[in-house]
């Protein structure tokens, strides 16, 4: 059998072009099946970065712009409040003072023989309803932590007062004024001594037991006589 060279040539041609088809064929399927996968993988990125860039974006806005969180808001009701008891146990304190000074200053009240009892009853009384109010601050489960706080140490203050003022009158007993009265609010001080006048030795007598037993300078005690 005679074999056609002719025909092997045509064969082998149409093999090469076979072959060469379906390298260009698979080459664009592959390419466009990693196009796609691409084009979905920058879709599913895209998409994290929109669902979760708003909230950062937020966050630093309100960073920047100082906004109030939901938590920030509830501890600035907390200050608020704080504050607003302050004030409260502040304007308590100087309504009790206050009252205190107006009775022991009254030109009526002076006048009493029984002025010096009288007066040493009002001041007690007075604070007692001051530390009653306090106790009421401190005791209420609403109140702000920190007013409890002031409350306390008004309490603390009004004793500490008390003590020292009880230590001059006795002092003051002990030099022979056995009748004195002595209020102490804050950085100032206030005496009234049952006397018909007030000698220059009596009064520098009567200063330095202020002074020295409540730490407060001569210039804001105020010294007077009832009589």
């Amino acid at each position: 059998m005679k074999f056609n060279y002719k025909n092997r040539g045509f064969v082998v041609l149409s093999l090469s072009l076979m072959l060469i088809v379906v390298g260009v064929v698979n080459y664009q399927l592959s390419k466009d099946s990693t196009l796609s996968v691409s084009d979905e993988f920058k879709a599913y990125e895209q998409a994290q970065i929109d669902k979760n860039s708003p909230d950062k974006e937020a966050t630093l806005v309100d960073s920047i712009k100082g906004k109030v969180t939901i938590d920030d808001k509830e501890d600035t009701s907390k200050t608020k409040e704080t504050n607003s008891k302050d004030s409260d146990v502040e304007n308590l304190a100087k309504e009790t003072s206050k009252e205190i000074e107006e009775t022991l200053n009254s030109k009526e009240n002076m006048d009493s023989d029984t002025y010096i009892v009288d007066m040493k009853m009002t001041r007690e009384r007075q604070r007692n309803q001051l530390t009653e109010q306090l106790n009421e601050i401190i005791n209420n489960p609403s109140t702000a932590d920190g007013a409890k706080v002031e409350a306390s140490n008004m309490k603390v203050e009004i004793v500490k007062n008390s003590d020292i003022e009880l230590q001059i009158e006795n002092l003051l007993l002990a030099k022979g004024y056995d009748e004195a009265i002595v209020f102490i609010d804050g950085d100032k001080v206030n005496v009234v001594v049952n006397m018909e006048e007030i000698t220059q030795n009596d009064a520098t007598k009567i200063f330095d037991i202020v002074s020295n037993q409540s730490g407060i300078n001569r210039e804001n005690i105020k010294l007077t006589n009832n009589r």
